[in-house]
């Protein structure tokens, strides 16, 4: 009887560590599927921000007919920027930004009259905004940013007193931004190279001076996050090819003054990234 109740004691003993064995391997199972899925989490809102951030220091150009001559001129577009959600995880990854961001530029360019109503005209620039100007918009970090590009349009004046035209381009963006970014140690650093191409449309009122545009173009950004805090370096290429359209747009309308005053308001659309309105103040102060 005795040898009986142990071996019936060591079945049950057997049975209970089995089941142990079962429920805690399937708890740690479930621990790390859990895991996995917050690792997932945090490195898709991660990429999220990196995309939106890079979306908020690139600035295309405007679309806007070109004059038939040869022209010289400044401008900037004030881009008001949205601000993005920066929580990545438990953690706020804010990135330094300002209400409005702004490359200024020099731009030239030239006409050939085909005949009396038709021309092909083309256009460079080049902008920088040096480090310390970010200073004046509250951003604690150090912001340098450089921009070059150039596009050249078709234009038909055969439509009564307007002026219709057609172009395509391209154009590059770099930024840095150094500093304090997600923490007050500073040392950290983000870094955004914009590659974009893109055709433009517009229909001038020449007795008016304004026009409407529109502009399509697609974009390559190589953008890189290191924040020393967390040893975390995400270097991310984005085409839009996550996005429903992969192209972005912007819709201009504007108005140009004798004296080489133009002002233009646009909407940026960059499909899953942002939408941000911009002011392009331009003066064209050489032309003949």
């Amino acid at each position: 009887m005795m040898n009986g109740e142990v071996e019936g004691s060591q079945l049950l003993s057997h049975r209970v560590s089995m089941r142990l064995r079962h429920s805690l391997a399937a708890l740690i199972g479930s621990l790390s599927a859990a895991h996995a899925h917050a690792a997932v989490l945090w490195m898709d809102q991660a990429q999220r921000l990196q995309e939106v951030s890079a979306s908020l220091l690139d600035t295309m150009p405007v679309p806007r007919p070109l004059p038939s001559l040869m022209h010289l001129g400044i401008r900037s577009d004030l881009s008001f920027l949205p601000s993005p959600n920066p929580r990545v995880g438990a953690k706020l990854e804010q990135l330094p930004s300002s209400p409005v961001q702004s490359i200024p530029a020099v731009f030239a360019g030239a006409g050939i009259l085909l005949s009396e109503r038709e021309s092909v005209s083309m256009e460079a620039w080049a902008g920088v905004l040096p480090a310390g100007v970010e200073k004046l918009f509250g951003i604690e970090a150090s912001l340098l940013q450089y921009q070059w590009g150039a596009r050249a349009q078709l234009a038909s004046a055969r439509f009564g007193s307007t002026r219709w035209s057609a172009g395509a381009g391209l154009a590059q963006t770099k930024s840095k931004v150094s500093g304090k970014i997600s923490s007050a140690s500073g040392g950290d650093s983000f870094t955004s190279d914009h590659t974009m191409k893109f055709v433009e449309g517009s229909i001038q009122h020449l007795p008016s001076g304004s026009w409407l545009g529109v502009m399509f173009g697609d974009k390559r950004t190589v953008s890189r996050l290191a924040i020393q805090e967390d040893a975390t370096d995400l270097i991310l290429t984005d085409t839009l090819s996550q996005a429903g359209q992969p192209y972005w747009s912007q819709y201009t309308v504007g108005v140009a003054t004798n004296s080489g005053l133009a002002i233009a308001l646009s909407e940026l659309i960059v499909p899953s990234r942002l939408e941000m309105p911009r002011v392009t103040v331009s003066w064209q102060f050489l032309s003949r």
